[in-house]
């Protein structure tokens, strides 16, 4: 059956309509699309520095295959490792006071591969620092989805009240995004602040933070899920990303 947007919790499309106001984004009640209030003035993020890096590749990825927080594909492969070690050996030179990873299985995986190797920053599990759940959609391929409704309403029309069935939806990711964001502000301002969390999150940071015109400027589904075929976007596993 189908999953209903419409399901999602008052409670809920209030929290991502609310949170991301806070950073001056307009979100339609009906069709769930998000763009930028012009002129809207936005919090100040006080903490020195945020980099983000996404988990580790995984089976899922060589695959071209969607994984959820729990699915067996989730696992990693050898280059993933590979490139995660040698990230983590080069992370001395940001001198970071802090690392916030995420809650799920493959990102605190990958916190556990960086921190074999010696680091002078400290680490805490944030519960809310978690990006897109596809539970439902496990396994399968963009050519098993691309005509789903569900998966043309969230991915395509990127409406943010869509979302796999018991799984996550772009608002939800990004109204986390700005409970993240709180977060530092409260705890960590002047911080050099380092993030482990997944490729959604990143997204999620670059739209808060305005790093685009449009909120969903150089977004592509197809490109999304066939990111295994680009070896460039491929090596941004277990890599480190300047957010802010």
């Amino acid at each position: 059956m189908m999953f209903d947007k419409n399901t999602i919790p008052q409670e809920e499309k209030d929290r991502i309509t609310g949170n991301l106001a806070k950073w001056g984004i307009t979100i339609d009640p009906d069709t769930g699309k998000i763009d930028y209030i012009e002129d809207a003035v936005l919090p100040e993020v006080r903490c020195a520095s945020i980099h983000l890096i996404r988990h580790a590749e995984t089976v899922a990825v060589v695959r071209h295959e969607f994984m959820s927080d729990t699915s067996d594909n989730c696992g990693f492969t050898e280059a993933g490792i590979e490139i995660t070690h040698r990230q983590a050996a080069e992370l001395d030179a940001y001198d970071f006071d802090v690392a916030l990873y995420g809650p799920i299985a493959r990102v605190v995986n990958t916190k556990e591969l960086i921190m074999q190797t010696p680091q002078k920053f400290r680490c805490v599990q944030v519960p809310y620092l978690h990006g897109i759940d596809n539970t439902g959609w496990e396994y399968k391929s963009f050519a098993d989805l691309e005509h789903d409704p569900t998966f043309i309403a969230r991915e395509i029309e990127n409406d943010m009240f869509a979302r796999t069935p018991k799984g996550t939806s772009w608002g939800t990711v990004i109204a986390n995004c700005v409970d993240v964001l709180d977060l530092i502000d409260r705890e960590y301002q002047g911080k050099r602040v380092l993030l482990i969390s997944q490729g959604s999150v990143l997204r999620a940071m670059q739209i808060l933070l305005r790093k685009r015109k449009h909120p969903w400027d150089d977004f592509t589904v197809s490109g999304m899920y066939h990111v295994g075929d680009d070896s460039k976007k491929k090596k941004d596993y277990g890599l480190i990303n300047q957010v802010f």
